[in-house]
């Protein structure tokens, strides 16, 4: 089932969000279940543009500014050869959750518990957010 996730833009003056669809299945029912599916499938897109070791297009003058916005200009090559390993990443994005660095929305509503059952439908609406420390030291 296709479900939208608002993702901002980076580098943008505008802080543009975009909505980007994500094919889930159905068996997604609690939040540990959506994070772990929403990793697998940013791994396999990572996968995917990994595998495109030598350029094969320009750089467009939009790609170019939008990139510059952020503060670096690529080519999107990745010279590492260390491949993510999805079960450190899963259990990475559900402590995170759990420790309350990533929040997640789903239709407006803010899930809490990584147990907790949920009810995706197509175009169900997802927010991940990052949290970010404004002033001192975690600990």
């Amino acid at each position: 089932m296709k479900v939208k996730i608002q993702v901002k833009k980076l580098g943008k003056s505008h802080s543009k969000i975009a909505p980007v669809f994500y094919d889930y299945p159905e068996n997604v029912d609690t939040v540990r279940r959506l994070l772990e599916e929403t990793v697998r499938i940013d791994l396999e897109e990572y996968g995917k543009r990994r595998r495109h070791t030598e350029v094969e297009a320009v750089l467009s003058k939009e790609s170019m500014e939008e990139q510059a916005g952020a503060g670096k200009i690529t080519f999107g090559l990745s010279f590492q050869d260390k491949v993510p390993d999805y079960r450190k990443a899963a259990e990475n994005a559900c402590q995170c959750f759990e420790d309350g660095i990533a929040v997640v929305f789903l239709d407006g509503k803010k899930l809490e518990r990584l147990e907790e059952k949920i009810s995706l439908q197509e175009n169900s609406e997802l927010v991940f957010v990052r949290m970010t420390m404004l002033a001192g030291r975690m600990w």
